[in-house]
């Protein structure tokens, strides 16, 4: 009887041990299968405008989702090699990220000159720090004076001394209007800044308004908080404030007679849509979706406290207006940062009607810069994490961000490449106004950047400027009336 015991618990020790190793096994093979996911993650993220959407594959008939569709099956047979070949797996997965970033990172070219013959002011808002800041940089460095719009004064204040140290310039090329910080999601600063531009410049005209300012929300691709008017925090800032500081220069004549503007998106555009509400006036307040109900909300949280785009939440009266591989036409939402980038698209197509009093166009080019790409600003992580947030800020900048991101200068480069326009108009898109730059500094075309309905899209750039400037003017009314 002993001996059968024996025999038996010496089955199950066995039993026991092969399940461990199968398990083990199992872990090591997992494992090994994800060792190049995350080199694949940072290449996807750099193919964007480098690879996805590059205008010379998609007009050679190799569409975005072809292209897609190969790095996805590309990344899987390196996972599948990884299981028997790790070393060689992993380092074919690094030398086509460094290939792809090599070529991202060093195909832009120098900043092209701004009106080469002759000196103009510049305005850049969100000037203080990252693009914005190196925008301002880069056209006081070329002779142009600059209008820098800051929230911060002080930090303001300290990007205008960097910058003057950094590139030896007269300290008259940066022009901080005096007591008017510029906060976007407040619309009388955006009246006050204009005032006081006009007062610090001697009501020179301003040849060059770079639409820059803009910030990832709290939460998951936004968190739903209002601005002063009870609207989503992230549209209101991006696209009111910005459409009320144009208004404000317009009616005080200080656009010039050839101005030119730059709105600074990004390729998260392509996952932002738009309720149907918005075109029928059927919301609450005849506003559709404007104070978040829809695109605020995500089904999931977000994989960081302020991810750029959320895990997609159905959203039924959803249109997104930009065709994408990724992005069904109707029906999702992935938060209200791709939306309130999605509005810089409507933004730049209603500023032809900036001034109406003279019936004058304002020719406006739309930068759209590749998600995680651009140097944004973890200030809404410190504030999240006020003990660490500056020290995590610091180490991603430093060791993460660098395999996902380009430079603040060569950002900047993209951005003066579309302030210098095409040479020709570029699609569809140009037909109303605006032509689209991608993170490389190149006009892209209908292969690249499909309006899925572009009738659509000119109503809605009309239907919105239409909102704001009602927003607009009912602060005005408020503010002359002392409340």
């Amino acid at each position: 009887m002993e001996a059968k015991f024996a025999r038996a618990a010496a089955r199950d020790d066995l039993r026991q041990r092969r399940t461990a190793a199968a398990q083990l096994s199992w872990t090591g093979t997992a494992i090994r299968f994800a060792l190049p996911l995350p080199l694949a993650a940072a290449f996807t993220f750099r193919a964007v405008d480098g690879l996805i959407f590059e205008p010379a594959l998609n007009e050679a008939g190799l569409p975005p989702h072809a292209l897609l569709g190969l790095i996805m099956a590309t990344w899987v047979s390196l996972s599948l090699l990884s299981v028997s070949r790790p070393s060689v797996a992993l380092a074919l997965a690094a030398t086509a990220l460094g290939t792809l970033k090599q070529r991202v990172d060093g195909g832009v070219l120098k900043p092209p000159a701004v009106s080469p013959t002759a000196p103009v002011v510049a305005l850049v808002t969100g000037a203080s720090s990252g693009i914005g800041r190196e925008v301002a940089a880069e056209l006081a460095r070329q002779g142009h004076t600059v209008v820098m719009g800051c929230r911060s004064a002080a930090r303001c204040s300290a990007a205008r001394v960097e910058i003057l140290a950094r590139l030896d310039v007269p300290g008259s090329r940066l022009v901080i209007p005096p007591d008017a910080p510029l906060d976007l999601a407040r619309l009388s600063t955006a009246a006050r800044f204009a005032s006081a531009t006009g007062e610090a410049t001697g009501g020179a005209a301003i040849e060059l308004l770079v639409l820059n300012a803009g910030f990832v929300p709290l939460g998951s691709g936004g968190s739903g908080r209002s601005g002063e008017s009870g609207l989503e925090e992230g549209l209101y800032a991006m696209y009111y404030g910005h459409q009320a500081l144009v208004r404000g220069l317009a009616s005080l004549h200080l656009l010039g007679p050839s101005a030119t503007a730059v709105v600074v998106s990004s390729d998260a555009m392509r996952f932002g849509g738009f309720d149907g509400s918005l075109e029928t006036g059927s919301g609450a307040r005849g506003e559709g979706d404007l104070a978040g109900e829809v695109t605020a909300g995500c089904a999931l949280p977000g994989p960081l406290p302020c991810a750029p785009l959320c895990w997609p939440a159905a959203a039924p009266g959803v249109s997104n207006l930009v065709e994408s591989p990724l992005v069904p036409a109707t029906g999702w939402s992935f938060g209200a940062y791709a939306r309130a980038k999605l509005s810089g698209a409507l933004l730049a197509g209603g500023a032809g009607t900036c001034d109406p009093a003279s019936d004058r166009d304002l020719p406006t080019t739309l930068a759209a810069l590749p998600p995680l790409s651009l140097p944004v600003s973890f200030a809404e992580w410190e504030e999240l994490l006020p003990s660490v947030g500056a020290r995590l800020t610091d180490a991603l900048e430093r060791y993460a961000l660098p395999l996902f991101m380009r430079d603040a200068a060569t950002a900047a480069a993209v951005v003066l490449r579309a302030a210098v326009g095409p040479t020709h108009p570029t699609g569809r898109a140009a037909e109303l106004g605006v032509h689209y730059f991608n993170g490389m500094g190149e006009a892209v075309g209908d292969a690249s950047l499909t309006l899925r309905d572009e009738a659509r899209l000119e109503r809605l750039s009309g239907r919105l400027w239409e909102l704001a400037d009602a927003a607009r003017e009912a602060r005005a009314e408020k503010g002359g009336s002392g409340k």
